[in-house]
């Protein structure tokens, strides 16, 4: 599937710059939280720290301080990650996953005050219905009905479309949680050139996500969401 941004991971890391924690203080940072669920039973929490609202400079962790995530009655301490100077952090859960989970990412700190109350509640799994690996779309003459279960929530939704004979990532929010929308007829673009008329197998992923806060002590605020996410593929033909 044709889904790279190395193109665009490669500018922005010759602009990213990262800096020490011990060098900031805590009403100095700004925090990017997630908790994603699969539908394997596996959660992935991961955080992304910032200088200000700057989303180019990102925080390394001195020696004393960590980020910890802690869902039920298990925490477990967040790995660095460096990918192309883009730092992060993240730990994996398993069977923690069910609608209600309640998810707590605490930046503790040997000195300067932590930041211990960043909240998200999982919203509720669902699974895709249709379409299915042997269903087959045109992407000029056909509509593609997407199906799921788990309705009737509160929580945002989204959709996106991917494949290597289809130009770019497609995608939208989806109205209401009624179990059911549709991708009209001519949304999915062929590459173009001699992919025009190829087919291949595309994938679609639909997302439900729900906000929580982040702790206070983040003087620069920031995000925590947790997301359900589920994928299902198809074949795309002209």
């Amino acid at each position: 599937m044709r889904l790279s941004y190395l193109g665009t991971a490669v500018a922005l890391s010759a602009a990213c710059t990262s800096i020490q924690s011990s060098s900031i203080k805590t009403s100095g940072l700004s925090a990017s939280m997630q908790v994603v669920a699969d539908g394997t039973g596996q959660t992935t929490a991961s955080a992304t720290l910032n200088v200000g609202s700057n989303s180019t400079d990102f925080v390394d962790l001195s020696p004393g301080d960590v980020l910890v995530a802690t869902a039920g009655a298990r925490s477990q301490t967040m790995s660095r990650l460096d990918a192309l100077s883009v730092i992060s952090y993240r730990t994996n859960f398993n069977g923690l996953d069910g609608d209600g989970t309640q998810y707590t990412i605490a930046l503790n700190r040997a000195n300067d005050v932590s930041a211990p109350s960043s909240v998200c509640v999982m919203p509720k799994p669902f699974s895709i219905t249709a379409p299915t690996g042997n269903g087959i779309f045109s992407r000029a003459n056909s509509d593609i009905t997407v199906t799921y279960d788990s309705v009737g929530t509160q929580d945002s939704m989204s959709w996106s479309v991917g494949g290597d004979c289809v130009k770019g990532l497609v995608g939208g929010s989806v109205a209401g949680d009624t179990g059911s929308f549709t991708i009209a007829k001519g949304t999915l673009v062929p590459v173009g050139g001699s992919q025009s008329s190829v087919s291949c197998q595309a994938q679609i992923k639909l997302t439900r996500a729900r906000s929580g806060q982040v702790d206070a002590h983040f003087g620069s605020g920031g995000t925590f969401t947790a997301i359900q996410v589920r994928t299902a593929t198809f074949n795309s033909t002209p």
